[in-house]
């Protein structure tokens, strides 16, 4: 039972020895008081009146020594109490100052953490905005180039396509002028001896090479469309405004074809490569 309340109770726990002397100290009273009854006689004598006195007075300075020394087991134990009160205050008082101290510690942890993880972000903010501001600026620099190019490629093309321009009309307009003057010339020189002379000659050929169909009449005649080549060599040749019939238009152009190469006129200009005569078989 004196285990169970140890166990049990805190005070019998923390006051264990005290509570045992005490005991004890019950104990070996009472066991001394019992060996002193157990000495007296049942029926003794009559003592002597001195003997009586003495006996007295020793179990009275036994009780108070006894009582002396509960008295300072008593005090004894309300001493160790009082300590272990003390003990367990300063151990209360020094685990709140320390839990003090561990939860000030936490908090100032707490707070350098999210002060770094402020400045981190922070400073990810700031570079992440740098970054952009770098990109935009970038891309603006890029856009503003590629706009530049692109005018200026834009202006050298139309520098270029009005120089083209004015280089096809420049040559449209001296292709023009020499056109009109070789026509002029040509036209000047077709009506010149030379070219009566060129075509004389182209028809006497084809002449000696017509061979007369049966069914050719006094006076037919045909205009001749001859393409020909540098050197004469005639390429084809069609019979047009015939006053013949088919008959006679098929000899002209195989007269034509057979007095291939043609002659050459004595002036190149009337070279044409698109010759245009009349061929009559009187003439």
């Amino acid at each position: 039972m004196t285990l169970a309340l140890r166990i049990q109770n805190p005070f019998l726990r923390e006051h264990a020895t005290v509570l045992t002397l005490s005991a004890l100290l019950h104990l070996a009273l009472l066991v001394l008081l019992a060996l002193n009854l157990q000495l007296l006689p049942r029926n003794p004598p009559p003592p002597a009146r001195l003997a009586i006195q003495a006996t007295v007075v020793d179990t009275r300075a036994e009780r108070q020594r006894a009582a002396e020394a509960l008295q300072r087991a008593k005090q004894a134990e309300l001493a160790e109490q009082q300590r272990r009160e003390r003990e367990e205050v300063r151990r209360e008082a020094e685990a709140r100052r320390l839990e003090e101290q561990r939860r000030e510690a936490e908090q100032q942890r707490q707070a350098q953490a999210e002060a770094r993880q402020r400045e981190d972000a922070q400073r990810k903010a700031d570079a992440a905005a740098r970054a952009k501001a770098k990109a935009e600026a970038t891309a603006q620099a890029e856009a503003r180039a590629k706009a530049e190019a692109q005018a200026a490629a834009k202006a050298r093309a139309e520098a270029d396509a009005r120089a083209k321009a004015e280089k096809r009309r420049a040559q449209s307009q001296a292709d023009l002028a020499r056109q009109m003057a070789e026509e002029e010339s040509l036209a000047a020189i077709a009506g010149s001896p030379a070219a009566a002379e060129y075509r004389d000659l182209i028809a006497q050929k084809v002449r000696r090479n017509w061979n007369q169909p049966p069914s050719a009449r006094a006076g037919d005649s045909c205009e001749v469309r001859v393409q020909q080549i540098p050197g004469g060599e005639v390429t084809s040749a069609v019979a047009s405004n015939c006053t013949g019939d088919a008959a006679f238009a098929r000899s002209v152009e195989a007269a034509v074809l057979r007095a291939s190469p043609l002659p050459l006129p004595s002036d190149p200009r009337l070279f044409d490569r698109n010759l245009l005569f009349t061929f009559k078989p009187e003439q």
